[in-house]
């Protein structure tokens, strides 16, 4: 195929986080051509529909690479979920959704709500600090890690591994200066999990009731199971899939603060907390962009699209999409249809964690009420809005704030 021509009138780095988490310049894009090529042999998609549509075409648009630099290939024991085509995915999705049910995220909801009163009242002893940092960032992870099965005291080593993992060379290219894959790159981190893993395989019948076990356990008619190798690196996926979550709780406890209307709305009447968290991750969605690639010649809203070419989904501009969401550039707690966000994905590939997610974030607010009294949290002096620096992440670097 012959390079098409970028459109000049809306062409930007897909790394320049000043274009592409611009929601004014979405905005514009999908006014004037929602389906466009910002850079060479890239396609952007802008409405709900077209988005929504791509994400369901598992046939035309694949996975794999989604997370890799260009030409990087890793074996599928390394491979993330969201990088798996079919068939291996939806065998080893079925596995994982075992655990990943509306009742199990009830079923963590206790734990969850004591971790967070803990972190919360540790936060206003201290007289208040960086919330993200206290709490945004650990929780998630905290939460996906008693999910999987690993004990409380090994969840902050395991998540500071993890943020090195994905703060290193390993997501984009299999590997960094100390080795190849997870063994080779972080030695300390895949001997933790090895362990864990072990652990259950000698215990067999006596395994405890989690996640790992559920992995290590699964069985298809054929005699089909999941390796150790690949349990190892979905326990890194689950653990580092944290992050949206955490980005999710930022931009709501940053409205928390700022917002006293928002505040008193959810005072006033808790059942607007839930639908609450749903227009957060429609409004300000943690992941901006997915990618794929296109296995064929095609089309999306009839912008030709040929092989090879990667396909942008902007989820965070089909998550304001007029035309689904009236008045979408506003954060309405009256919305009719706040869960008709696509800030999960949609279809096959929807994120597992989303019952999760949501029981974090509602948990996380009915204890911010619970805790702090109105005015009692206030942005320390100079505080400003910083942007994680993270192409595909949307949320708060920071949130300094004082409790008073």
């Amino acid at each position: 195929m012959g390079s098409q021509p970028i459109d000049d009138q809306f062409a930007f780095d897909p790394h320049d986080t000043s274009k592409s988490k611009d929601f004014a310049l979405m905005d514009r894009i999908r006014a004037t051509k929602p389906v466009c090529r910002p850079a060479a042999d890239m396609v952007l998609t802008t409405r709900w529909k077209d988005t929504r549509d791509a994400f369901m075409d598992i046939v035309r648009f694949s996975s794999v690479g989604d997370m890799r630099a260009p030409g990087v290939t890793v074996p599928v024991e390394e491979s993330f979920l969201g990088e798996i085509d079919a068939p291996l995915h939806p065998r080893i999705r079925a596995v994982l959704m075992r655990q990943f049910t509306p009742k199990a995220a009830i079923a963590a909801e206790g734990w969850a709500r004591d971790n967070v009163r803990r972190r919360l009242e540790r936060f206003a002893e201290a007289g208040g600090g960086d919330l993200m940092k206290a709490l945004a960032i650990p929780l998630p992870g905290s939460v996906s890690a008693h999910v999987l099965g690993i004990p409380d005291e090994l969840h902050e080593q395991v998540m500071e591994w993890c943020d090195e993992l994905l703060h290193s060379t390993w997501p984009s290219h299999g590997k960094t200066d100390r080795g190849v894959g997870i063994k080779g790159a972080f030695p300390e981190f895949s001997a933790v999990l090895d362990g864990l893993i072990s652990e259950r395989e000698e215990a067999g019948a006596e395994a405890p009731d989690d996640l790992i076990t559920t992995m290590i356990q699964a069985r298809g008619d054929d005699g089909w199971q999941i390796g150790a190798h690949h349990i190892r690196t979905l326990m890194v996926n689950i653990l580092s899939g944290s992050l949206s979550a955490s980005y999710m709780l930022g931009n709501l406890l940053y409205r928390f603060v700022r917002d006293a209307d928002f505040r008193q709305a959810l005072r006033t009447d808790p059942a607007l907390i839930p639908p609450a968290v749903d227009e957060s991750l429609r409004h300000e969605s943690p992941v901006s962009f997915l990618f794929r690639t296109a296995r064929e010649e095609g089309e999306i809203g009839g912008c030709p699209v040929h092989k090879g070419e990667h396909i942008m989904l902007g989820i965070a501009a089909a998550n304001r999409d007029p035309s689904v969401f009236p008045d979408a550039g506003e954060f309405r707690l009256d919305r009719e249809n706040p869960r008709n966000h696509i800030a999960f994905g949609y279809g096959p590939h929807t994120c597992l964690g989303n019952h999760l997610t949501r029981m974090i974030g509602r948990v996380v607010l009915e204890e911010m009420l619970a805790q702090f009294p109105e005015a009692s949290l206030a942005f320390k002096p100079g505080f400003e809005w910083r942007c994680v620096a993270h192409h595909l992440e949307y949320g708060p670097e920071r949130l300094d704030l004082v409790a008073s």
